[in-house]
């Protein structure tokens, strides 16, 4: 699987003809324990829906939290010594088109271990970018090509001029035990592409590595290999949007396709009702702003530019759905029904 997804005090970065893109650090409430310890960024400098949009996905993804709803505790001490302990990132790309964010967590589950998430923006419209957004299948399939040959190389290397420290007497095992995984990785490489990232930064950044288990992790010398290739240069590979925002450099660029169930959307139920959906990882959610509570939705149906997302009971029966379509332009917008009454109009952009 393709995977998305360092530490910054604040960082400034001009954009050609428009304000200033700022990352700073998200400053906790006073009081908040463990704050020290998760370094989340805040985008600011862009127009205020695009960075609430952006925003929100950071903060949903990273510590479920909703901006300007922080109710105490914000980080439990269950979660900080047994789930996400530590977060810290730096600004991989930030532009008049792209903003980037690497972002490194720490976690302990079984043993700590480490990781990293990539999230990438279009800051003319808030939206997150997806490697499928940027890369046609043949070229996903070609990006890969190129990341397996890089890493393959890297593994014929350390074979050939292996670290002098598993040279050394006493470390035959260490050397037996990494030249086993490694022959595995080289068997896994042409049928898997787990362990992939691909990310859009000045260049497109595609890394692999072997993903050595946690036990001898220490052995893997070889770690990530990057392959690294201009935009021009993948011309042919790019989809129309890619071309349009990372090769034409415009702001009118749109995706071949939307969904509700990824992504950022806001809008109204009726004419009062201020609403958010969220495509977390997990499943769309969706709230209303004045609250900010999570509410889980499950998609009922998803054909082209027709969506079905309910909220339901114990028994899976829905107690109310958004019956949704695409809107010209971008958006979508259909209904919103609770169960035994009558269906209010919904937009969202």
């Amino acid at each position: 699987m393709l995977r998305k997804i360092a530490f910054s005090l604040g960082l400034l970065m001009p954009l050609a003809g428009m304000a200033q893109v700022r990352v700073n650090d998200l400053v906790f409430p006073a009081g908040t324990k463990h704050a020290d310890d998760y370094h989340v960024p805040v985008v600011s400098g862009v127009a205020p829906e695009v960075a609430a949009k952006i925003n929100l996905y950071i903060q949903y993804s990273l510590l479920d939290l909703v901006p300007g709803h922080y109710r105490q505790p914000l980080i439990s001490d269950d979660e900080a010594s047994s789930g996400t302990t530590a977060l810290s990132y730096t600004v991989a790309r930030a532009d008049s088109q792209v903003l980037t964010i690497d972002v490194l967590g720490e976690y302990m589950g079984a043993h700590p271990s480490t990781g990293r998430t990539w999230m990438s923006f279009d800051v003319h419209d808030g939206h997150v970018i997806e490697v499928a957004d940027v890369l046609t299948p043949t070229g996903i399939a070609q990006a890969q090509v190129s990341a397996n040959k890089a890493l393959v190389a890297q593994i014929e290397e350390n074979a050939a001029h292996p670290d002098p420290v598993r040279l050394a007497p006493g470390s035959e095992d260490d050397l037996k035990t990494q030249r086993e995984f490694y022959r595995q990785c080289r068997s896994d490489i042409p049928n898997n592409n787990w362990n992939t990232t691909i990310r859009i930064e000045s260049t497109l950044v595609v890394s692999r590595g072997c993903a050595f288990p946690h036990m001898v992790q220490a052995l893997d010398d070889v770690g990530d290999v990057e392959w690294k290739a201009s935009y021009a240069s993948l011309e042919r590979y790019l989809t129309t949007y890619a071309h349009c925002l990372l090769l034409e450099r415009r702001d009118d660029c749109h995706r071949a396709t939307i969904t509700p169930t990824e992504g950022v959307w806001h809008g109204a139920i009726g004419k009062g009702a201020v609403i958010t959906f969220f495509g977390a990882e997990t499943g769309p959610v969706y709230f209303y702003d004045r609250i900010g509570t999570a509410i889980p939705l499950v998609v009922i149906k998803a054909e082209a530019a027709h969506w079905v997302l309910a909220r339901t009971d114990g028994a899976g029966k829905p107690l109310e759905t958004f019956d949704l379509t695409s809107s010209e332009g971008g958006g979508f917008s259909g209904v919103w029904t609770q169960r035994g009454k009558a269906g209010v109009a919904v937009v969202l952009h």
